[in-house]
């Protein structure tokens, strides 16, 4: 490394340019720019780690007890945690030989001083946005999937993944997939309310993506729905496609929930080739009792603490370093944006999964009438089933002489715990 040849133009603007420059990528704190501003809340870590906790937090009541009479002891939340090391992040941009004979040439001339220092500085900008840009995949990645990944194919450096642990009885199928209009989305989601009610939860916040969304918008049942609260016949052949602010009314009204639709997508770049990848998993529905969702965990690069000589260096914000230097032979000038800081989900005991195209045992063709019922393309004794299904205690006691649909669409509800119940129960038909 050496001093950069801007050395002069970088002490004099680069305090103060890196600054607006990180308010113009970021936004103001009233109207920001980027969505982890919004939902996660800063948390400084002196080791560089992080740890996602969770765990029973709903709140229980007092006793009522006599006069002189000792207090009830009551137990506290239990806790659990999934933790890691908060990964770096960065990327560097080099204006090479044939840039700088261009820049040397508006040197020349004392009147087009500002008209250098942009030039100079527009990879700090860019370094500030793709530290930003990354931030926010990661959150949206790792909460719209429970686990986050960034695979190498994706980035430069190293893969990244993190698992949050989410409870298998905090996720869910549907009764039918939310892509055929003849679903039943409302009535899933009710049941997923019910679900989270039944642990202490009041899920307020839908979020879904917008390929989810659009299935929403000609889907029958939110027709019929949108019809009824509106005061004419939901069978009106006349109902059009609604749209994306009559579904946010619809489920405010009808479940006493907002809706938040994430359309966002990434553009990595690695070989020179960019990839752009999708920021919210496929499917996916997520309820939560709020829009504070976890954490922005970062910590004090080293270089922060032990700066290399010729290199000058500027915070844009606590955790983004922005920093500039030369090279010789050949002549360079490079600039380079780093951070160690990662999104982490908190108390994810209040999140609530639902896959809106899983429902696996509507694949499956039965025969009614029989002792024999198909699940994942196998065949299992029908008592076997009934016994798999009440062992789960999550849907209405079963019996052998329930129709095969009746069974299907109590198990199109099981939870991703009560699954593993019901499976555990199954007897192969022989």
């Amino acid at each position: 490394m050496a001093v950069s040849i801007f050395k002069d133009l970088i002490d004099e603007y680069m305090e103060g340019v890196v600054l607006a420059q990180y308010e113009k990528v970021n936004g103001s704190k009233d109207a920001p720019a980027y969505d982890h501003e919004r939902y996660l809340t800063p948390e400084y870590s002196a080791d560089m780690s992080y740890s996602s906790v969770s765990g029973n937090y709903t709140r229980i009541t007092a006793d009522f007890v006599s006069y002189d009479s000792p207090l009830p002891v009551k137990s506290r939340a239990t806790v659990k945690s999934a933790s890691g090391e908060v990964p770096k992040m960065g990327m560097k941009f080099v204006l090479g030989e044939k840039e700088m004979n261009t820049l040397r040439i508006l040197r020349r001339d004392p009147g087009r001083k500002k008209e250098l220092a942009r030039k100079v500085f527009n990879d700090s900008e860019n370094g500030i946005y793709g530290i930003k840009e990354l931030i926010e995949e990661a959150m949206y990645v790792g909460f719209s999937g429970g686990a986050m990944l960034i695979p190498q194919e994706n980035n430069t450096g190293t893969a990244v993944r993190a698992s949050y642990d989410i409870p298998k009885e905090n996720q869910f199928g549907v009764t039918g997939k939310w892509s055929n209009p003849d679903s039943k989305p409302i009535s899933d989601l009710r049941r997923i309310k019910k679900a989270a009610r039944a642990k202490g939860e009041y899920p307020n916040t839908i979020w879904m993506g917008a390929d989810t969304l659009d299935n929403l918008l000609d889907n029958l049942q939110i027709k019929a729905q949108f019809a009824w609260n509106n005061s004419f016949s939901g069978d009106n052949p006349n109902i059009p496609t609604l749209d994306e602010d009559q579904i946010r009314g619809l489920l405010s009204r009808t479940l006493g929930m907002n809706l938040i639709v994430v359309e966002r997508t990434f553009v990595h770049q690695k070989n020179k080739q960019r990839i752009v990848t999708e920021g919210w998993e496929k499917n996916m529905v997520v309820l939560t009792t709020g829009t504070n969702i976890g954490s922005l965990v970062y910590s004090t690069l080293a270089e922060e603490e032990f700066p290399v000589e010729d290199v000058q260096y500027q915070k844009a914000n606590d955790y983004i370093l922005v920093k500039n230097w030369g090279t010789t032979d050949p002549v360079s000038h490079a600039t380079g944006a780093e951070a160690i800081v990662f999104p982490v989900l908190q108390n994810v005991e209040s999140f609530f999964y639902i896959n809106a195209e899983e429902a696996d045992a509507s694949d499956d063709v039965q025969v009614e009438g029989d002792a024999v019922y198909t699940y994942k393309e196998t065949d299992y004794t029908k008592a076997s089933v009934v016994a798999g299904l009440n062992a789960t205690g999550e849907v209405p006691e079963s019996n052998v002489d329930q129709a095969d649909s009746t069974l299907t669409g109590k198990i199109n509800k099981l939870s991703e715990a009560g699954i593993e119940k019901f499976e555990a129960e199954l007897v192969a038909s022989v």
